[in-house]
């Protein structure tokens, strides 16, 4: 069962928690417009966004990349210019702590000690203080558009290998940032 439904921010505030309690799903982005596709059931993903000050009103589709359009891939979550003629997706993932504790605390050299910071950070995932979210961000637009977005977006356009936006890596951000909120009402 998907969920889809158009985001509306009335007061956003832990946007990117609500999304990390979703466990993932798919953020698109197109003509100022931003929807939420999740795997939980409608009234739940409503219930997570409501409580974070998003207004998610039902929706029977979700903007899809048209053939005139070609794939890049984003490098960073700064948000396009509602101006360009694209549309943007952001595919999201919850990393358990058992992944993000362990890439915290993995030393290259055994008799460094971690920095402060990192075992602060690690802290603050233990006590659920925050979360990760590993973010995968394609977008498609018209090669005219793409020159225009590269001066403002780190974009690297796919020209041969189509299967490259698939297997592109998942990149994290950490809840406390508020990096997707950022991008999604911009």
């Amino acid at each position: 069962m998907t969920t889809m439904v158009r985001l509306e921010a009335v007061r956003p505030t832990g946007f990117d928690a609500a999304l990390a309690r979703l466990g993932g799903g798919r953020l698109t982005r197109a003509a100022g417009r931003t929807y939420l596709e999740s795997d939980r059931a409608t009234a739940n993903a409503t219930c997570h966004l409501a409580l974070a000050g998003v207004r998610a009103t039902p929706s029977a589709s979700i903007p899809a990349a048209a053939t005139r359009l070609r794939p890049a891939i984003a490098l960073d979550l700064v948000p396009l210019d509602d101006a360009i003629d694209a549309v943007d997706v952001l595919e999201l993932q919850r990393i358990p702590l058992s992944d993000t504790t362990a890439a915290l605390m993995h030393r290259r050299l055994p008799w460094l000690r971690r920095p402060r910071a990192t075992r602060a950070t690690c802290l603050r995932l233990l006590r659920e203080d925050d979360a990760v979210i590993g973010w995968r961000r394609i977008v498609w637009c018209s090669v005219a558009s793409m020159r225009v977005a590269r001066e403002r977006v780190r974009l690297r356009p796919v020209v041969f290998d189509r299967a490259a936006v698939e297997r592109q890596p998942l990149r994290w951000a950490y809840v406390s940032e508020g990096a997707m909120g950022r991008w999604a009402f911009a």
